[in-house]
């Protein structure tokens, strides 16, 4: 998924604060306390060169037509101007600092908010996403949604106080002398024509720079997960290779968008001070010819900074703006990238189920055109015990991720107790089914938590038997912490068998009338696999049970097997009665043993 880079800004600007304003309303009080805040301090700093105009014109130089600064003890006005100017900075200060912490407040309690709808939106999202490696997405889950805090209220702020900031210094100049103000506003175009033309290639750049940091931290990401392949297989000197590559065209596009970015704010610093020479010179000979009081020219030399600083931070901010922006997009195609399954309308809760399980018809595959399935049916009993076998890309999966939504049939239904699940909520209907999986996916969590994981409100007795239904309590008892043990990433500190057993504990806590296994003695030696097959046994006992296996003895505990051939289901029964017929599962069986022998 990308975004039409030919879109006008203002427009993707709309689109971003359309989607993301609603998390800054319920601030809307802060917000306008903050706002006030700001007013005062604009207000402050406008009269900040006010004290020394008087001191210069009627202290020193007695050419004012107030009167009664000139009739006061000059000692007395100096030090009355010198506190009112510490009075003003004071009262300036103040409120920009109450501005700031309560736009601050703002930022980060919105930027949660956004955080945590990004990551549970994206918990919902199919697996394996084509526009999005998982380094990538933990970049848009962490720098890009911090990032759009400057997007949401920060920038918001800025762009305020300059905005305000401008017209107040406008305004008093143009008080004091027309003519100097327009001088000094004669540059003002040729900025905003600059800043025109550098915006869209600045948003490029930006955009370009966030994709390339998440390439860089996918490389990363994906190194991290298969060091031991890397290792194995000697591959380090051609993963540096690659990692440096990505890191190359990382910094290549990080120093475009710094280029075109120092050219933007140099560009505006010339011509601010173009326009102040400019101001000064007409001035001072305005003051040479006696038509303008010097007094006048030092406030406006103070209000030239005015004047020229928030277009210059506006500059600035513009670079950094694009860049937010950029990260707003990308956490953008998050959220508007949408589930692939869902609740459907009038969807209930899932009662309890017996366990029937029926694939009525069902035709499905992952791509266009590609089907796995085509009219499968077959149905399972309550209660039953049933092997999927088949060759790899047979379809044996599948069916457990059509069983637990992970996807929905092209054609046809798959029902449980006689009801379509797609009449069921996801939530509930997911919850009464246990899962054993190929990969024992351990959290760096503790033991206890971790088996808590297949029901999140068990007793810690109920965790215990759990794990004791499991045999998994006498390894557990012996590590350094017993059940309060935090495990290493994905269990790295447990052997293979020991993961295994953690991941059957949670099973036998969920105690779910379905159970749901894809390879679960895979990766095991002979010995751990024995003797986690009686472990399995006791596991399935009364439940409806769908294996899947390419190990012949995890098929054994099964009443009936599956056979399936691309996507068809070409045999079934018992194990005794498959092996005394020819035919595919007899072919398997036998390619396995002859593997046995010769290993």
């Amino acid at each position: 998924m990308s975004f039409n880079r030919d879109i006008p800004a203002s427009q993707r600007i709309r689109n971003l604060y359309h989607v993301f304003g609603p998390y800054i309303r319920p601030y809307i009080r802060r917000i306008g306390l903050a706002y006030i805040a700001l007013g005062i301090s604009v207000g402050a700093a406008a009269l900040r060169p006010w004290p020394l105009k008087y001191l210069l014109d009627g202290v020193i130089l007695h050419k004012t037509k107030w009167q009664w600064i000139e009739a006061a003890n000059p000692h007395w006005m100096v030090l009355g101007l010198c506190v009112a100017l510490v009075v003003i900075v004071i009262g300036e200060s103040t409120a920009g600092y109450f501005q700031k912490l309560l736009f601050a407040q703002i930022g980060h309690t919105a930027t949660t908010d956004v955080l945590e709808r990004t990551f549970t939106h994206l918990q919902t999202l199919p697996r394996g996403m084509k526009w999005a490696h998982s380094g990538d997405l933990i970049v848009r889950l962490t720098t890009d949604v911090k990032t759009m805090r400057d997007l949401l209220v920060e920038y918001q702020q800025k762009f305020s106080a300059y905005l305000l900031t401008f017209a107040a210094t406008v305004f008093v100049m143009a008080r004091l002398n027309w003519t100097l103000t327009s001088l000094g506003l004669s540059v003002v175009p040729v900025i905003w024509i600059i800043s025109f033309r550098f915006s869209r290639s600045m948003r490029v750049a930006a955009r370009q720079k966030r994709t390339r940091e998440g390439m860089v931290a996918s490389v990363v990401h994906e190194n991290l997960n298969g060091l031991a392949v890397i290792q194995a297989f000697a591959q380090e000197e051609n993963e540096r290779r690659r990692f440096r590559e990505q890191a190359q065209e990382s910094l290549e596009a990080n120093v475009e968008s710094s280029r075109l970015g120092g050219a933007f704010n140099r560009s505006v610093e010339v011509l601010s001070i173009v326009g102040t020479a400019l101001v000064l010179g007409f001035g001072a000979m305005k003051v040479l010819d006696g038509s303008l009081h010097p007094g006048d020219l030092v406030v406006f030399a103070a209000y030239m900074n005015d004047l020229y600083k928030p277009i210059q931070n506006l500059s600035e901010v513009s670079v950094k703006f694009m860049d937010s922006l950029a990260s707003g997009e990308r956490v953008l195609e998050v959220l508007e990238t949408a589930p692939r399954i869902r609740d459907l309308p009038g969807a209930g809760p899932a009662p309890q189920f017996h366990g029937e399980i029926i694939f009525d018809h069902v035709s499905f595959g992952y791509e266009p055109d590609r089907p796995v399935f085509d009219d499968l049916t077959f149905r399972i009993h309550a209660g039953e015990t049933i092997a999927l076998v088949g060759a790899s890309g047979a379809g044996k999966s599948t069916i457990l991720n059509l069983l637990l939504r992970f996807q929905d049939p092209w054609k046809g239904r798959i029902l449980i107790d006689g009801t379509d699940i797609r009449h069921w909520k996801l939530r509930s209907f997911r919850r009464q089914i246990g899962v054993v999986l190929q990969e024992c996916f351990l959290f760096r969590r503790s033991v206890a938590e971790n088996i808590q994981y297949g029901k999140s409100d068990a007793s810690p007795h109920e965790v215990r038997a759990a794990a004791k239904a499991a045999r998994a309590h006498e390894f557990i008892q012996q590590l350094p912490a017993g059940y309060d043990t935090v495990l290493d990433e994905l269990g790295s500190n447990l052997s293979g068998g020991q993961r295994h057993r953690i991941a059957l504990a949670r099973a036998f806590l969920r105690n779910a009338s379905i159970l749901l296994m894809d390879e679960p003695t895979s990766g095991l030696d002979s010995v751990t696999e024995t003797e986690l097959l009686e472990t399995l046994k006791d596991l399935t006992r009364g439940k409806t049970t769908i294996i899947v296996a390419h190990h012949f003895a995890t098929v054994e505990i099964a009443n009936r097997i599956l056979v399936l051939d691309q996507g068809r289901l070409v045999q079934e029964g018992t194990h005794t009665d498959l092996l005394a017929q020819p035919g595919l599962y007899r072919t398997l069986y036998e390619a396995q043993s002859e593997e046995k022998r010769l290993a």
